[in-house]
């Protein structure tokens, strides 16, 4: 067979079998597993995935709930002292969690073994003393009225009225963008809104 054959004839077992995993159980389980044999034949190798989803003794999909468990089991490490400690040695290999799926068909236990999480890194974060200045503390005495506080007062309005008209700026923009969405919806462009307005 060429590689395209193969190839083809691989996807059309795994389509046929997938479209029969309900009604016909059986079916499927033998279209996947006459799959497997070919992709075995022709030294395609099974990926984890693969492995996990589809039981490499008999063929049956494993979905779990539905027959199939999923168990996943963590790595305990063995400590021979009391007064080892926990922490695993710098030149160990960290291995992670094994995935555990059980064929709900043949009860085969099929192992993917998972990469190790990343080691928490802690930051320590540098705290800043306080500098001590060598300069005394300025006290500030009683304000004494003059004439620049006038100028003061009409300036804080002149700002006011540049923050009240920059938010007015700000809610028209926002009004524009949802009319600007409401007509790019499909259909006719109504919403709750257009009923609750009064004309």
């Amino acid at each position: 067979m060429a590689t395209s054959d193969v190839t083809a004839a691989i996807r059309f077992l795994n389509d046929a079998g997938h479209l029969l995993a309900i009604t016909a159980p059986e079916t499927s389980a033998y279209l996947m597993s006459h799959r497997n044999g070919l992709m075995f034949e022709h030294e395609i190798p099974l990926s984890d995935k693969q492995r996990e989803h589809v039981c490499t003794c008999c063929g049956h999909i494993m979905l779990p709930g539905q027959g199939s468990d999923l168990q996943i089991r963590q790595v305990k490490r063995a400590y021979k002292k009391l007064g080892q400690t926990r922490h695993p040695k710098k030149d160990e290999a960290r291995s992670g969690p094994t995935k555990v799926m059980t064929c709900g068909r043949c009860s085969r236990l099929t192992e993917v073994k998972l990469p190790a999480p990343a080691p928490i890194s802690r930051r320590h974060l540098e705290v800043q003393k306080p500098q001590k200045s060598s300069e005394p503390a300025v006290t500030q005495s009683m304000p004494t009225v003059n004439s620049d506080t006038v100028p003061q007062k009409s300036s804080t309005n002149a700002n006011s009225k540049k923050r009240a008209k920059s938010r007015k700026a700000g809610l028209q923009a926002l009004l524009d963008q949802s009319t600007a969405a409401r007509n790019m919806r499909p259909g006719l462009g109504l919403s709750l809104a257009d009923f609750m307005e009064k004309k």
